[in-house]
């Protein structure tokens, strides 16, 4: 577990003492609140009652949200960029377990618990979040008990997807993870992304990451610089990424 002093503050408290301003990629067209997972179960009236709830948050790339551990105090719905949640071991080494896009949530069961996030949070790109005090995800269920059955839906899809990954770590080669990983950090084209988040989300060492996006580059499936990794060729990586 990440101790409370990482170099970038932990926790809601550290993010709220910055006026992040919107930059191009957050200036793209928003998903609407009644698309997002959750809330599209929720009738008008109750998206009605729950918006002035609502805290809506900007955050640069690579910014901690939260760290495993912390208390969790709000369920979180992405907006607009995309978050990574992760797990560090105990001797440091962090694996990503998944990048969420607009429109999903994180933080439910945590909230429903009043127990600590299980895994620290942290933003890929520029993103927009929105926070719901736990208090006002506590009294949307006890309204309407259904909503608890749609938490679990999201939950068991997540978790599906989860074991896939866990397959694809032990079965499947270093290669084909990455440029799964690769594919799925792109947007139209382009993947704003460390090798080291990268590696992360694969499941391998930052020296097999540089080394197989370097034969990626050779192979004229990529071009890189610092912090951006450019697609050249989407379908040979999707070649790779099949390779079993």
């Amino acid at each position: 577990m990440r101790s409370a002093s990482a170099a970038r503050p932990p926790g809601e408290e550290m993010a709220e003492r910055r006026d992040i301003r919107p930059t191009p990629e957050a200036s793209e067209s928003d998903l609407p609140l009644e698309r997002a997972e959750l809330m599209r179960a929720l009738s008008p009236e109750q998206l009605a009652r729950i918006r002035p709830r609502l805290r809506e948050r900007r955050f640069p790339r690579q910014r901690t949200l939260f760290l495993e551990g912390h208390e969790a105090e709000s369920l979180w719905v992405v907006r607009r960029g995309r978050v990574r949640l992760t797990k560090s071991s105990a001797s440091g080494r962090v694996t990503t377990l998944e990048t969420l896009g607009p429109g999903q949530i994180f933080g439910a069961i945590s909230a429903l618990d009043a127990e600590c996030y299980p895994a620290s949070a942290e933003t890929v790109t520029d993103a927009t979040l929105w926070c719901l005090p736990r208090s006002a995800l506590l009294r949307l269920l006890a309204e309407d008990p259904r909503l608890g059955v749609e938490v679990l839906r999201i939950v068991s899809t997540r978790l599906h997807e989860a074991h896939e990954r866990l397959r694809s770590f032990a079965h499947d080669p270093a290669p084909a993870r990455l440029a799964r990983a690769l594919l799925d950090a792109a947007h139209d084209g382009e993947a704003h992304v460390t090798r080291r988040a990268l590696a992360e989300a694969a499941g391998t060492t930052v020296e097999t990451a540089i080394r197989v996006l370097r034969r990626f580059e050779r192979e004229g499936l990529l071009e890189g610089e610092v912090g951006l990794l450019r697609v050249v060729d989407a379908d040979g990586l999707r070649r790779v990424a099949r390779a079993r």
